[in-house]
């Protein structure tokens, strides 16, 4: 009889203890947090934290410090629905932190919520910091009951961001939102490390607030939280679909860049061999557009034979630019001898002999497709506002669309040329009669060929004997350094970066103007601008990391950063438009 009274009781015993089983289950301690695991006995489910006072835990993206809060689950897929505002602040004034103080919730929706193991990871952080994990069976803890998960769930979605769709651009990181603009304003990607904070750059306009930023790697950004001092929402970016919109935009402004890039300093003496052909071409009915077809083919193979090699030395890992040819001295070397053949040719100081200028005037147009062909190579180096862009747009994207670019980029360089070959007779209206004077403009013409023989031959010296020195003049130049440039930018100082080379004669035309004068020196003197100089003469894998960063592929690029963001300033922009 006593056992059966002992069994009865210890039968009874575990039917009143099963609940206070499934309490101990959904709640758990560590030393500074005490965490609480809820669910509706379907597929939904609520974790709340909460936090000792002066202590806190991350955010999924901690920021500058700490560690991101997960939350996994196995034996089942877990998707985070929603998850409370985090607290930000800056350190220092330079570093960014996010994270979670006093409480915080988290709703997750699971595939398999019987068989799920919840695990948290996070960090308890005060003047020192503790790694915790804590794990939870929902199979071991009851469903609540449904009154109290309607006000966990009220009380909790009161933490949470307004959910918003913004639409960005395929071809550029851009949105739009309505916020004012006399407060601070944050913007965080969900995830760490998808871009960079620092090129974040938040500008009112009379919609509201544009939001541009720049990607540290390939992934997307996807999710970012944008948060001001009473609002916050968790934007998913909505990328448009405008392939092939954007592809033809950027064709069209490597077109017209192209057509701009004739009248670059850099092109100059090849018009002297441009005229020259001009002038020695005899005149019939059908040479005019054979000879502007020849000429345009061999712009359009330099082309395509330079981009052919820049896309294969990118795959190979190379970390290039366009113009990078002029990099090499062997390149230099050769077409310096080549330019001073070609002035001793036009001076005629060396003459061929009778078989072989016979067999020149046999090949009819040989004189156009080689001048289109050689212009691009000491041409291309050069940029300017439209082709800049398409070239930067161009280098990352798909192998297919930076053919596309530069084909637009060839047809709009060999255009001007092509169509005077075309109408010949514009030119023969403009120029007076054969005579004494075509010899005395041959020679004019020459001399370009000679100063660029000489500029060649500068470039090669340089190149030899490895001058790693910075630009020098009256001004503190000093050479580039992206991490100084990073920490000065933190301080909100004023920074100036001149990307050149020593074989980039727009470079040089605009020291000239612009960076050797008093009026620019006068303006960085009194704004305390810190200069800094990325010199490409020869190959440099960081400048050439750092002038892809800016999105451009080719030089001169000017950047000017002032009060925590920078600008990408005209190829010939005015020192009095920039900002103090």
């Amino acid at each position: 009889m006593k056992r059966v009274f002992w069994l009865c009781l210890f039968f009874v015993c575990g039917i009143f203890s099963a609940n206070p089983v499934y309490a101990n289950e959904s709640i758990k301690h560590t030393d500074n947090t005490t965490v609480q695991f809820f669910h509706n006995g379907q597929d939904e489910a609520l974790v709340k934290f909460e936090i000792r006072p002066n202590w806190h835990i991350s955010w999924n993206n901690p920021g500058d410090v700490g560690q991101p809060t997960v939350i996994r689950a196995a034996n089942s897929e877990i998707e985070i629905t929603d998850q409370s505002i985090p607290t930000a602040r800056t350190l220092f004034e330079i570093m960014h932190e996010y994270f979670y103080e006093n409480t915080a919730y988290y709703t997750l929706r699971l595939s398999d919520l019987n068989n799920a193991e919840i695990s948290l990871d996070f960090v308890e952080c005060n003047d020192v910091c503790k790694p915790e994990k804590l794990t939870f069976r929902p199979s071991n803890i009851a469903a609540t009951a449904t009154d109290e998960w309607q006000n966990l769930m009220t009380a909790a979605a009161q933490t949470f961001p307004q959910k918003i769709t913004l639409t960005s651009p395929q071809s550029n990181n851009l949105i739009q939102i309505d916020l004012p603009h006399d407060e601070p304003i944050y913007f965080v990607p969900t995830q760490k490390d998808i871009i960079d904070e620092s090129a974040v750059e938040i500008e009112p306009t009379g919609k509201g607030i544009r939001i541009r930023w720049q990607s540290v790697q390939p992934t997307r950004l996807e999710q970012a939280l944008i948060m001001t001092s009473n609002q916050a929402y968790l934007a998913t970016i909505d990328y448009k679909n405008d392939f092939f919109s954007s592809l033809f935009y950027m064709i069209l402004l490597a077109f017209i860049g192209g057509i701009l890039l004739n009248a670059m300093p850099c092109v100059f003496p090849i018009l002297s061999l441009k005229i020259f052909t001009l002038l020695k071409q005899p005149r019939t009915d059908f040479i005019p557009f054979k000879n502007a077809i020849l000429y345009t083919c061999g712009v359009f193979l330099s082309f395509m034979l330079l981009t052919s090699v820049l896309v294969a030395l990118k795959l190979g890992g190379e970390n290039i630019g366009w113009g990078f040819q002029l990099q090499s001295p062997w390149f230099v070397g050769t077409m310096a001898v080549l330019f001073f053949v070609l002035f001793l040719y036009m001076t005629e100081l060396l003459h061929f002999p009778n078989p072989v200028t016979q067999r020149i005037h046999k090949l009819s147009g040989i004189n156009e497709f080689a001048t289109g062909f050689f212009a691009v190579l000491i041409a291309s180096p050069c940029t300017g506002p439209f082709m800049g862009a398409a070239v930067g747009y161009a280098f990352m994207r798909s192998i297919p669309e930076i053919f596309a670019v530069f084909s637009g980029l060839a047809v709009g360089y060999a255009l001007p040329y092509a169509l005077i070959e075309l109408y010949p007779q514009t030119i023969q209206h403009i120029m007076p009669k054969p005579g004494k004077w075509m010899r005395k403009l041959q020679i004019i013409l020459a001399i370009p060929l000679l100063l660029t023989t000489f500029w060649l031959c500068s470039v090669l010296y340089k190149q030899l004997i490895d001058t790693n020195t910075a630009e020098t003049s009256q001004l503190n130049w000093q050479p580039f350094d992206a991490a100084q440039v990073e920490e000065l930018n933190a301080e909100r100082a004023n920074i100036f970066i001149d990307f050149t080379a020593d074989w980039c004669l727009t470079c040089q035309f605009n020291h000239k103007i612009i960076l050797n004068t008093e009026r620019f020196a006068n303006f960085v003197h009194d704004n305390d601008v810190h200069l800094f100089v990325a010199d490409m003469t020869e190959y440099n894998p960081e400048y050439n990391a750092a002038l892809q960063s800016y999105g451009r592929d080719s030089i001169p690029l000017y950047v000017y950063y002032n009060n925590g963001n920078y600008e990408l300033l005209p190829l010939f922009f005015r020192v009095g438009s920039l900002p103090h």
